[in-house]
């Protein structure tokens, strides 16, 4: 009995791997034998981007990598010449040219003059000089002084060589220009005159209306052409007379 019940465990045992062998060999050649992915807990995970999961691997603390964090950050911006490391560079000055204004407060002309008196006595060409001086208030306007003096042949045998001398003092107002500067001004002054007539004084009233330019050599000289109406009060009776003079002027 006992060896009955024995050889029955030992075949029950042994028909143990022949039925797996067989359950196995059920399974069809050609079947997936993987699970299906919907099944796995894979499929409840969300993938990320590629740049997302760059950036948390160079955000963690495990990551030693400099590259990945350098890649990840922002281009620094471009530097600037008004940055404080690139101060910008000092504007070259630009030289003042000397002008008659506050630069140039003080004009000293001096020129030949030629005068054309007329009077019911007798009529001079004169020539001689004429010196003035000016200074500016403010940029174009200016306090004028100027003297003419000037001498012509006699006009009758009798009579002596003509002398005459015409001065005055009054406003001048200049246009600025960068190289021409035209001018007009009003002198009020007097007037000597010889040879004396019998009609009155050699001494009179003169007044002297007129402009001119002036044009630059440098900062310094100028060329100086000038025209001018006198109106002149001697002898008794009134003179309509001109002048005219061409001369230099020295700014400073």
């Amino acid at each position: 009995m006992k060896k009955l019940l024995s050889v029955g465990v030992f075949l029950f045992a042994a028909s143990g791997p022949v039925l797996a062998q067989d359950e196995v060999r059920a399974v069809p050649q050609y079947a997936n034998a993987a699970m299906d992915f919907s099944r796995t807990s894979a499929a409840s995970f969300t993938a990320a981007s590629s740049e997302d999961a760059v950036r948390a691997f160079a955000a963690s603390p495990r990551s030693p990598d400099p590259l990945a964090s350098a890649w990840l950050e922002p281009a620094p911006s471009p530097v600037t010449l008004a940055s404080p490391a690139y101060p910008p560079a000092a504007a070259t000055p630009v030289p003042k040219i000397k002008d008659a204004g506050r630069e140039n407060r003080w004009q000293i002309g001096l020129g030949v003059a030629l005068v054309r008196f007329r009077s019911s006595v007798y009529f001079a060409t004169a020539v001689g000089l004429n010196a003035s001086a000016s200074y500016f208030l403010t940029d174009s306007l200016a306090i004028e002084g100027a003297v003419t003096s000037a001498f012509a042949p006699a006009v009758f045998q009798s009579f002596e060589r003509v002398k005459y001398v015409g001065y005055g003092a009054g406003p001048r107002f200049t246009f600025r220009r960068a190289a021409l500067q035209p001018w007009v001004h009003a002198l009020v002054g007097g007037i000597h005159i010889l040879p004396q007539t019998a009609l009155g004084s050699k001494n009179g009233f003169e007044l002297l209306v007129g402009g001119g330019a002036d044009y630059a050599l440098n900062p310094d000289w100028a060329l100086r052409l000038e025209a001018d109406y006198v109106r002149t009060q001697v002898f008794g009776q009134s003179q309509n007379s001109g002048q005219a003079v061409l001369g230099i002027v020295y700014r400073f």
